[in-house]
């Protein structure tokens, strides 16, 4: 008897069990494929968050309307100074490469010349050939500066894209903004006082989080971005405003931001030095400083407000950026403090709180 009725419990638990399975393949194709919905939307929710404080500052002094209008003006003019900043940054320096072809040729030749020993040959250059056949190409033609070209036709493509999404994500957030007040009312009204306080709280709770992380990560971003500008002015590497202002934005990806912004100032001194030296030992300080900083200094300073495993960070800048591309790079972290918050709330996904967050100095003295 017992196992006539283990029988239909087993096969209840394996069909639910695969049920699971599916539904969060299901769910990872949705947001996979819903890209052009969900990242905007995430953003935008973001957004919101961070010009709560501006939005309730503004209504408390005009009517809604006019705030809302004018917080939205903030947005966007926060917005279109940062990715201004990019596209000057990016274009100094495409028109440095443009106006001087004749790095990238020396760069090619002392590249090959450093791989020839070990029996590497690196492909030719647009433009070699009619240089060998018949002396360097006159400045500004198209093999010469293939590379300048390149750079902003793939600059202008990426500024395109990037302003359909920021102007899909500038939306939510005004939608969001304008029916805070309205949702508060709903859920007052329509759900018990108990649960109605505890959604209103997860919520607040939720965007309180989100604004420490931003504000704490445009510290250390700032430290970053001073580290590299002062390295650049040492080193002698021009440009050293925009190799800062990279590093800044580099800093706000955890974990991986700090090595990607050693990247771009040692590759142009690859491309200003006539020798290997110098840029070699600027990639050796940037490289230690930039660890430095993001193994020491950005823990210290993060540790007390996300306290989120180092493993976990770099899973969900993983994950997220696997289903959205670079921008869930930048939304991975805020979306598991958002679920570190959520989760912690409620009884039956604590679980997942727990694995997600490493303890506070409060557990660790109760475990001992």
């Amino acid at each position: 008897m017992q196992d006539h009725h283990e029988g239909p419990a087993l096969q209840r638990r394996t069909r639910n069990r695969l049920l699971s399975v599916v539904a969060v393949l299901l769910s990872l194709a949705a947001l996979h494929f819903g890209r052009p919905v969900f990242l905007p939307f995430i953003a935008g929710l973001l957004i919101a968050s961070l010009a709560w404080p501006v939005h309730h500052w503004l209504a408390a002094r005009i009517p809604r309307g006019a705030a809302l209008l004018a917080t939205i003006l903030v947005i966007v003019s926060v917005l279109t100074a940062l990715l201004g900043a990019v596209v000057w940054s990016a274009a100094r320096v495409a028109t440095s490469v443009r106006e001087h072809p004749e790095r990238m040729d020396s760069l090619h030749r002392r590249a090959s010349a450093a791989v020839s020993g070990f029996g590497v040959t690196l492909p030719a250059r647009g433009g070699d050939a009619g240089s060998s056949a018949g002396g360097s190409a006159p400045r500004g033609e198209p093999g010469q500066s293939s590379f300048g070209t390149d750079l902003a036709k793939r600059l202008g493509v990426g500024v395109y894209s990037v302003l359909g999404y920021l102007a899909l994500a500038v939306g939510f957030a005004a939608l969001t903004l304008a029916e805070l007040r309205t949702a508060r009312d709903r859920i007052r009204l329509r759900f018990g006082a108990d649960d109605a306080a505890r959604l209103l709280g997860i919520s607040s709770e939720i965007a309180g989080s989100m604004r420490r992380y931003v504000r704490v990560k445009s510290i250390t971003s700032a430290i970053a971005g001073i580290a590299s500008g002062v390295l650049s002015l040492i080193f002698g590497i021009e440009f050293a405003l925009v190799w800062a202002f990279l590093a800044f934005l580099f800093e706000y990806v955890p974990t991986i931001g700090s090595i990607l912004a050693v990247v771009p100032p040692v590759a142009y001194a690859f491309l200003q030095f006539d020798d290997f030296t110098r840029p070699l030992v600027a990639m050796g300080v940037f490289t230690v400083v930039q660890l430095f900083l993001g193994n020491y200094v950005d823990p210290r300073i993060e540790g007390r407000l996300l306290s989120i495993s180092p493993l976990v960070v770099l899973l969900a800048i993983v994950f997220w950026a696997f289903l959205w591309g670079a921008p869930g790079s930048l939304l991975g972290v805020p979306i598991v403090v958002a679920i570190t918050v959520v989760t912690r709330h409620f009884e039956s996904t604590r679980w997942v709180w727990a694995l997600l967050t490493e303890p506070n100095d409060e557990e660790k003295e109760g475990a001992r």
